[in-house]
């Protein structure tokens, strides 16, 4: 048939002409595959100018913010200090779901990324010198193995954006991010102790139970918070405040 004649739709390809004359899109796929080898092709996406013409206004190159939720379930053992994670459960809003199982292998690895993070991932330095390694070796870098990893229960929640390709969504990172908090607030629905700093190692979860015991605040982490002397914010009214996200101010207060 004539190739202006081809059509696809609910999953099949047919003749516009006589639609019962048609084959699946899955049997189309190795029809061509079987005669011509791998069809692939290249695309392009390049996202609209951001509205805002001050630093910060935009989500880096997406223009469409993204939300994820994470639970984690967590065993603290309170003699030796050793946190396990079982399971996290993950949600992810994607916008549009190109390739369900390509997003699924971003949100879980990014799950395994904030696992790491949270529980072992370490730069220790010598003394007070924070340029020289104590340990200059990967070796002592520790990331999670399949013995480590946990059990990942994922949820794509799909909600559109018109600005992103096809009402996609990030999904490269994002989706760690929840994953430290939730596991440190596990720690502390489990034994009581606010561990504020990542990794945390059994050490940290000891040092704050002895804490605790001994009747003091039961935490571990900084005491202090660096002083940063901040410039004066730039202030960008909303629409929601009569703005359009391009008002600048007459002098700007950001180098």
């Amino acid at each position: 048939m004539p190739v202006e004649n081809l059509s696809f739709a609910e999953r099949r390809v047919f003749d516009v002409e006589n639609p019962d004359a048609g084959v699946s899109f899955a049997e189309a796929v190795v029809l061509a595959e079987s005669k011509f080898g791998t069809i692939g092709t290249v695309g392009s996406y390049t996202p609209p100018r951001s509205p805002g013409r001050y630093k910060g206004a935009g989500v880096g190159p997406s223009p469409a913010y993204s939300y994820s939720a994470a639970v984690a379930e967590v065993g603290v053992d309170a003699e030796t200090g050793i946190v396990t994670v079982p399971r996290i459960w993950v949600a992810h809003d994607i916008g549009r779901s190109i390739n369900p199982v390509l997003v699924m292998g971003q949100v879980e690895g990014s799950v395994y990324m904030g696992l790491g993070e949270a529980l072992m991932e370490e730069m220790t330095y010598r003394a007070n010198r924070n340029v020289v390694h104590k340990f200059p070796s990967l070796l002592e870098y520790k990331s999670p193995t399949t013995l480590e990893m946990c059990d990942v229960i994922t949820y794509l929640v799909e909600d559109p954006d018109p600005n992103g390709p096809f009402g996609a969504k990030e999904v490269g990172q994002g989706p760690l991010l929840p994953v430290m908090p939730a596991i440190a607030n596990a720690v502390y629905d489990a034994v009581g102790v606010r561990i504020d700093e990542v990794p945390i190692t059994p050490e940290k979860v000891l040092a704050a139970l002895r804490a605790k015991q001994q009747g003091k605040d039961a935490r571990f982490g900084p005491s202090t918070v660096p002083e940063v002397a901040w410039p004066e914010p730039l202030k960008v009214l909303t629409p929601a405040e009569g703005g359009d996200g391009r008002e600048m101010p007459r002098v700007a207060v950001h180098s």
